[in-house]
This record gives structure tokens, sequence and C-alpha cells, in this order.
């Protein structure tokens, strides 16, 4: 009888402690879940695979100007002493994250750089702003680095359609007369050109969808300005920075 009741008694407990156990297996289980959970949107976020970006750039541009190849080059002249001008420019595109640290980014921009030019003397004084503006398919690669703050560099190419000359006159005789005038154009120039840009920066995301952004450019134009029988060979030169506002999709 004793040996029954013994037998019995180990079935009961041995059936307590296998109903401990379970209820304490489930117990770890569930907080495994929710970190799985958890991590997964947090990558979510993180590695958000598609941003919009709309900027402006403010630059500081110049150029590069050559007398062209016989039989149509001609001397500089005053040209030789034209200087910088600053230009802002505009675009908007999207950023897609290719991969962790690697993002490829595309758009469209309103495109613009020029030079400028000041003769002044004690009775007289001459001056003009030109300016050179294009539509502009910039397309990048960029290194990416961090979360909240995100520093990012690299470059790409931007092809260009020519839109506009533009030049603004003043002048001032010996007589102190004054004048101005507009000049606009559209023929003698190439319809197309193509630059390279070299760019670094930094991004601060301030809310779950938006982030600030702020990065310095450097950009070169590989091709001629100018059709191929101009006296010169021209090749604009940008150095700025783009700031503006990047939406995740």
């Amino acid at each position: 009888m004793r040996i029954k009741q013994g037998i019995a008694l180990i079935f009961v407990l041995g059936a307590t402690f296998s109903g401990w156990s379970q209820v304490e297996l489930g117990g770890e289980e569930e907080p495994k879940k929710e970190d799985k959970k958890e991590k997964s949107k947090d990558k979510r976020v993180q590695d958000g695979s598609t941003e919009v970006y709309l900027v402006s750039n403010w630059s500081y541009t110049t150029r590069k100007l050559e007398e062209s190849a016989p039989p149509f080059g001609d001397p500089l002249g005053e040209r030789e002493f034209e200087s910088s001008l600053s230009r802002w420019s505009f675009g908007i595109g999207f950023r897609n994250q290719v991969h962790k640290n690697i993002a490829i980014q595309g758009g469209v921009s309103f495109m613009r750089n020029g030079e400028s030019y000041l003769f002044e003397d004690v009775d007289t004084l001459f001056k003009y702003e030109t300016t050179y503006s294009y539509i502009g398919m910039p397309i990048k690669a960029l290194f990416t680095y961090g979360d909240e703050i995100t520093f990012l560099a690299g470059g790409g190419l931007t092809p260009q359609l020519f839109l506009s000359y533009r030049q603004d006159q003043e002048w001032r005789d010996t007589v102190d007369a004054t004048g101005d005038e507009q000049i606009k154009r559209r023929n003698g120039y190439a319809s197309f050109a193509l630059s390279a840009a070299l760019s670094i920066g930094v991004q601060f995301q301030f809310s779950d969808n938006f982030t600030l952004l702020f990065m310095p450019e450097y950009r070169i134009q590989l091709t001629d300005s100018y059709v191929k029988t101009d006296s010169y060979n021209h090749f604009g030169r940008a150095f700025g920075f783009d700031l503006g506002l990047t939406f995740k999709l």
C-alpha cells in the first residue's frame, strides 16, 4: 500500500514540475519574439530604401577659358580678366539605398554658372555679369554612414541641356552718362554639356521621415560650352553647397 502511495506521489510531483517548466519556458520565448520584431522594425527605419530630396545650391562659379585652335582662335583680350560670380541653382530627385553604406542618387536640376568683369577708372566704368543656364540630370554614387546623423561622400556625372545665355551690362562714361543693357542669346552655344561633381556632407534626421541636408560640392565642366567655330573654348567651374530637405518614403 505504501509503495503504491509513494509511486502516486512521485507521479504527481513529476507532473507538477513538468507544468512549471513549460510555463517558465513559454515565458522566456515571448521576449525573444518581441526582440526579433523590434530588431526587424529598427532595420526597416534605418535602412529605408528610398528618399526624395529637394535642395537649393549656392555656388561660387568661374570658368576656364582658352583660345580655340586655328583657324577660329582669337586672343582672349579683356576676357582674360574675368572673375567669379555667385549663383543659386535648384534641384529635386531621389536617393535609393542599394546597400547598407551605398546609395544611388538621381534627379533634375536648374543649374546656373557664369563669370563677371569690371573695369573702373577715375571717370569711366564698364562691368558685366554673364550667366549660363542649364537643365541638369545629376547622377551620383554615395557612401553613407550613420543613422540619425548620416555622413555622405561620393561623386558622379551631370548631363546638361543648354537653356540660355544672359549678360547684364552697366557703364558710365567721361561725362557721367550711365546706361545698362541686358543681352540674351541662344545661338552659338553647345546644346549639350557634361560635368563631373564631387560631394561630401551630412544630413540630420529631425523627425521620423524628414532630414536636413548640407552637402558641399565641387563641379567641373568636362565639355565646351561654345560651338566648335567659336573663338574660345569655355569650361564652367563651381564650388558651393546643397542645402535642403529629404523625405523617406
